[in-house]
């Protein structure tokens, strides 16, 4: 099984990222460590849930606020709940919640709203080159508003998270 463990962030940031990699993967198969503001995110290959969430709260110094199954790595959810998790910081599920809508309907921009969460988790994983070709990509991609989403507001936000390399909320009406 695969899980996605969110838990309260003590003040790390992307620059820990690596340190707290290394002393999670000591004692649990780690796929991946991301550092949001609110949280930390620990991708974990695990049949032991409860020693995990152990494990990682330990060496996180927080607790885990929330546990997703990713086992089959399926979000889904749509635009609006694109926007919650985005507004979360979640964006690794963020991501996700678009991909169906994006395979049936093979529109930019749900793939630039894709890419633009994606570069921010290249942001929490301390790659801001990786962030910024991704940005760009996304913004080239978003061309109309979709469902709830105004995408120029989101382009103005987008063009300042580049050059302050940090997240912003998406306003959903």
């Amino acid at each position: 099984m695969r899980y996605l463990l969110i838990v309260e962030n003590p003040g790390y940031t992307p620059a820990h990222r690596e340190e707290l990699m290394k002393k999670v993967r000591a004692l649990l198969p780690v796929i991946s460590v991301r550092v949001a503001g609110p949280h930390v995110e620990v991708d974990v290959k695990t049949e032991d849930l409860e020693r995990a969430k152990e494990v990682v709260e330990r060496i996180v110094g927080g607790r885990v606020m929330d546990v997703v199954d990713i086992t089959f790595e399926k979000v889904g959810g749509g635009v609006r709940r694109y926007v919650d998790l985005f507004n979360a910081e979640r964006f690794w599920e963020a991501h996700n919640a678009l991909e169906d809508l994006w395979r049936e309907s093979r529109n930019p921009t749900l793939q630039g709203l894709i890419l633009l969460a994606a570069s921010f988790v290249k942001l929490q994983e301390g790659s801001p080159e990786k962030f910024e070709r991704l940005m760009k990509e996304a913004l080239a991609l978003m061309q109309e508003d979709i469902d709830c989403v105004k995408i120029r507001e989101v382009k103005e936000k987008a063009e300042k998270a580049l050059v302050e390399k940090k997240p912003f909320k998406i306003t959903c009406l």
